[in-house]
């Protein structure tokens, strides 16, 4: 990328926020903010016009999911600009981060973590690159992703969502159960759940998400309730409020 003049779309909720990073562009020369956006749908609407060089954006704003929002922009014929996330997650989502984005800032960040990011997009040359690996960005961690980077050790690692099996609650946090193995991921069934392709995972309890593929066997476990059995050998009892939900399934 050359030394010439960036346009900067920024996208965060927080107003000061917002006033901040105002104050980190006016420090740095040749960088110009083109749009401010603090909802997904705003973020949405300033892509069509705004035609920014660069985007610092919050990973969770009102509206529009952000992914969502940028999977959908990707798959018209302009490519997209090359993106910084802002990102007040834990060391674990950071790492996740850190596998693909351009770059990362972990609020409250400071003008010298902000000048090292706008110096890490300009020393990019090579847009097909950029777009790669933005690209894995929207595939791991949007919506309906291939893949689900979870934990191993002190590493992540990227998980094939047709190998997941089933997914349990674990106070704030959810258990992933794939290959013989399982993983502790620190999402909360919800937000897995609204990630997840609902066509072929099915809430069916309210501590329990299964994979349809890897159902084997239903069965009757007494008056309206339900018995799951996987494809691992795990038996999980469907509740009697998420009962519909497996039945819609079953038709």
């Amino acid at each position: 990328m050359s030394h010439e003049a960036l346009r900067l779309l920024i996208a965060d909720d927080e107003p000061l926020a917002r006033d901040l990073v105002r104050r980190y562009v006016a420090s740095q020369p040749g960088l110009e903010i083109v749009a401010e956006c603090g909802t997904g749908d705003e973020l949405a609407d300033a892509l069509g016009h705004a035609r920014p060089d660069l985007m610092l954006l919050d990973i969770r704003m009102p509206g529009r999911d952000v992914f969502g929002v940028l999977e959908h922009a990707a798959s018209a014929s302009r490519p997209l600009p090359p993106v910084i996330f802002a990102t007040a997650f834990d060391g674990y989502a950071v790492r996740a981060f850190d596998l693909n984005a351009i770059d990362y800032l972990v609020k409250p960040y400071t003008a010298e973590r902000f000048a090292e990011a706008i110096r890490r997009v300009r020393s990019r040359q090579a847009a097909d690159r950029t777009n790669d690996r933005l690209a894995r960005v929207i595939r791991d961690l949007g919506s309906h992703p291939d893949r689900l980077l979870v934990p191993d050790g002190r590493k992540m690692v990227p998980l094939a969502i047709a190998d997941i099996v089933w997914i349990k609650a674990e106070d704030d946090y959810a258990r992933v159960f794939a290959g013989g193995r399982s993983y502790l991921v620190s999402r909360t069934l919800k937000e897995l759940e609204v990630r997840l392709d609902p066509a072929r995972f099915v809430r069916i309890h309210r501590s329990a998400i299964v994979h349809t593929p890897h159902i084997r066997e239903v069965a009757t476990a007494g008056g309206s309730r339900y018995r799951v059995r996987l494809s691992d050998g795990t038996d999980v009892l469907v509740s009697r409020q998420r009962a519909p939900e497996l039945r819609r399934w079953m038709l």
